[in-house]
């Protein structure tokens, strides 16, 4: 049964160039007195996810790397017209397992290496991951020029001619095997690169959500201030009652200033 595959040209090294937003994803700064501890998880979730996406895509490049370098060892000329034969097979076997990686990487449903990712994509089929506590521009992240995932199959490739049959098809192939692990090693560097970002977001939202507990838990911190102050002075007037049955020609300052900050709350 032959495989789905999508129509295109062959994709060049130069072609594919690393995201542009890459190297320009800011750092979340949360001064926003409207951020919420649940808009702070919901980031932490999506970042996750971004992260399990790259992983995805590392996986799948990982065994498209496997596939290609065994082709490489089976597209050099052969003189034995049985072993070419063989070879020939192999090689149409390995093109649809290829394929068969490109067809079922996914995550969660979405096809990965479809071409949907790609930055030549329409700009409104574009894929965003919310990284901060809103969706404005600066905390979200644009998958398809950051990754740029290009369609992947043995045709976009251009891995359909392969054949071990003569010494200029198969200097040829090599050539084309070459070009292909060099697109599929940029869409790697460009996933780990994307997986960098992502871990050290995580790293901002997890302080951000401690700072954000820590503030939400300070008026009960206060409150048990104010509570300890009341009965530090509720124990010392108790004490002065104590020693002035004993004594009663001792005289003790009034602490206004201790009942003046209880009145006012301070």
């Amino acid at each position: 049964m032959d495989q789905k595959t999508i129509a295109g040209t062959a994709y060049k090294v130069g072609d594919i160039e690393p995201g542009l937003e890459i190297s320009g994803l800011e750092f979340l700064k949360f001064t926003n007195p409207e951020t919420n501890l649940k808009n702070l998880n919901q980031a932490i979730h999506n970042v996750l996810l971004g992260m399990e996406l790259v992983s995805v895509v590392g996986n799948a490049c990982s065994e498209m790397e496997a596939i290609l370098s065994q082709l490489k060892q089976w597209v050099s000329p052969s003189s034995n017209p049985e072993e070419k034969a063989l070879l020939d097979v192999k090689i149409s076997l390995k093109l649809r397992e290829l394929d068969q990686v490109a067809e079922t990487f996914n995550h969660k449903g979405q096809k990965l290496l479809d071409g949907s990712l790609s930055a030549s994509a329409k700009t409104e089929t574009h894929s965003y991951l919310v990284v901060g506590a809103n969706g404005s521009p600066e905390n979200r992240i644009n998958l398809n020029t950051s990754l740029n995932i290009p369609p992947i199959t043995s045709k976009t490739l251009g891995l359909g001619a392969l054949s071990p049959c003569s010494p200029r098809k198969g200097l040829k192939g090599l050539m084309v095997l070459e070009n292909a692990l060099a697109i599929i090693n940029r869409l790697k560097q460009r996933s780990g690169a994307l997986k960098t970002h992502l871990q050290e977001i995580q790293k901002n939202l997890a302080t951000a959500i401690e700072n954000h507990r820590a503030a939400n838990s300070a008026p009960g911190s206060y409150e048990q201030a104010r509570e300890f102050l009341r009965a530090a002075n509720n124990l010392i007037k108790k004490e002065q009652k104590r020693i002035l049955k004993r004594s009663p020609s001792l005289i003790f300052p009034h602490n206004e200033m201790c009942d003046k900050n209880l009145k006012e709350g301070k």
